[in-house]
């Protein structure tokens, strides 16, 4: 599996949608949906992950910033581990 260019990370990040979500465990829920864009859009560039998480915290209200940057820290060490 090839893996997606800068502009092609963005533009997917940029054609993706926002879903309102009450949560029990928004720990769990956003890691799911972090690891889903990685897997689907083949996201491994450190730009293009960084990119992916200030989209993140541009969708999500401040009040989840700490989490959002806990969950993507644990991403990305498994990332690095697996590379």
């Amino acid at each position: 599996r090839r893996s997606t260019s800068r502009s092609e990370s963005k533009q997917v990040v940029l054609e993706s949608f926002a879903v309102m979500k009450r949560s029990v465990d928004p720990q769990k829920d956003f890691r799911e949906s972090m690891v889903e864009m990685i897997e689907e859009n083949n996201i491994r560039a450190t730009k293009d992950l960084e990119d992916l998480l200030a989209c993140y915290l541009t969708l999500n209200p401040k009040e989840y910033h700490a989490l959002i940057i806990q969950v993507f820290e644990k991403i990305w060490r498994q990332l690095t581990k697996t590379k």
